[in-house]
């Protein structure tokens, strides 16, 4: 028996309330049911999320439903379907998202005529309350072939894995996986399966519609175990970016800059919602790497204390800036 063209892979906790939506997404496409196979991997939910993937799954043979017996959270649930997988090509999406009408096939086309990338990247559209936001996001990548170095350096490359079809050898081969057991696990994964690819290629195609919602399980707030999770990867990107200083000193500085690009967003957005002993542990060990062109990074790198002080001060009126700053935009 041949394998399916594709694997697509969706890890899901509790999304009784929408995993139908993005199945339904996935067999409207008019793709031959021997094209592609689907793996929705339950990562312990507590609601009817298997129930309703298994009255879903009557009839059709190939979707299946792997649940975990522990909770590895959603990088783990990946991980798990790129195992299980018996594709030729891995799609990642997340329960909450579906895909663009049509957008399969199209994505097909395209791999069959690029069939020696590793990494086909493509384009998506924001949904929030059922209205578009945006239709499109990389319309300036350029389409032609690129190793994944030059890639980095050249094109905006999304933090996402679900913007990519990814060859599943190539995934094998490099052994590349997903951090398990963390919140957020998608900068650095793309990261390094970016650098690792001997050729990818942007395709201008909207293939996943991405919906936005405050009910997300990544949704940060004022959480401050997850403030501490965004600057943890914040710090497993700069270690990507040092290891790469002696590989391929252009696409290490290019790495860097998502680093920094990352450490100064949580700074502004976030530091300053945790209370001061977290602020401060945060400041020391989770560094912005140094030196560096931005005076805010630096000052916080070198001086945590002061700089959790002055931050602590500032608390009261941020929040006014930030509006200002919003409404000018």
């Amino acid at each position: 028996m041949d394998s399916p063209k594709i694997s697509i892979i969706i890890p899901v906790y509790n999304g009784a309330k929408d995993i139908i939506r993005c199945l339904d997404s996935i067999y409207s496409q008019h793709l031959d049911s021997t094209q592609f196979e689907v793996l929705c991997i339950d990562d312990c939910s507590t609601d009817n999320t298997a129930e309703t993937i298994t009255r879903y799954s009557k009839n059709k043979n190939n979707l299946r439903l792997i649940s975990h017996s522990i909770n590895k959270r959603q990088g783990g649930g990946r991980n798990t379907g790129v195992n299980q997988a018996l594709g030729n090509f891995i799609l990642f999406i997340d329960h909450d998202d579906y895909f663009a009408e049509g957008s399969l096939l199209s994505l097909i086309e395209y791999q069959n005529k690029f069939q020696n990338a590793d990494i086909l990247m493509f384009d998506f559209s924001t949904v929030a309350e059922n209205q578009t936001v945006k239709s499109d996001h990389y319309s300036t990548n350029s389409s032609q072939v690129m190793s994944g170095r030059f890639f980095m350096q050249e094109q905006e490359v999304p933090w996402v894995p679900w913007c990519y079809l990814y060859k599943r050898t190539f995934l094998q081969q490099n052994r590349l996986r997903f951090e398990e057991q963390v919140r957020f696990e998608d900068a650095d994964f793309v990261i390094k399966c970016t650098i690792a690819a001997s050729s990818i290629i942007f395709v201008p195609l909207v293939v996943i519609c991405h919906t936005q919602s405050t009910e997300q399980t990544t949704h940060v707030g004022n959480d401050s175990e997850k403030i501490i999770d965004l600057f943890k990867l914040s710090d497993r990107v700069k270690q990507i970016a040092i290891h790469e200083m002696d590989v391929d000193a252009k696409c290490a500085e290019a790495i860097m800059g998502h680093h920094l690009f990352l450490h100064k967003y949580n700074i502004l957005r976030y530091l300053w919602r945790v209370p001061f002993s977290k602020m401060l542990y945060i400041l020391r060990h989770y560094k912005a790497y140094t030196p560096n062109n931005n005076a805010m990074l630096t000052f916080s790198a070198k001086h945590p204390l002061i700089f959790a002080i002055l931050l602590q001060m500032m608390k009261p009126v941020l929040p006014i800036l930030r509006k200002i700053y919003m409404s000018s935009r």
